[in-house]
């Protein structure tokens, strides 16, 4: 199963109450869907070019996404501090 939510948490520096985002993946994906659309043929085109199977080249990205649930992402720089969740 893909990520259902993204949590984003950005630390503000001067002690400020942390800046939190919950992205919902599955509207996102289908506002960008016709983008997606236009990536996946590239990447059928680039497989045909450099003969790769199309479907194993889908199976394969299909079981990354699904793997990267439970994902957690920090990043610190000086003061401030990102957090990126997958769940």
């Amino acid at each position: 199963m893909i990520p259902q939510l993204v949590t984003l948490r950005m630390n503000r520096p001067g002690g400020r109450r942390p800046l939190r985002l919950f992205i919902p993946v599955l509207p996102v994906l289908l506002i960008l869907s016709p983008l997606l659309l236009l990536a996946v043929l590239a990447g059928a085109v680039a497989c045909l070019i450099f003969r790769v199977s199309v479907f194993g080249a889908l199976r394969g990205i299909g079981h990354l996404l699904s793997a990267l649930r439970g994902t957690r992402i920090e990043i610190e720089q000086g003061h401030t501090a990102v957090l990126v969740s997958l769940r």
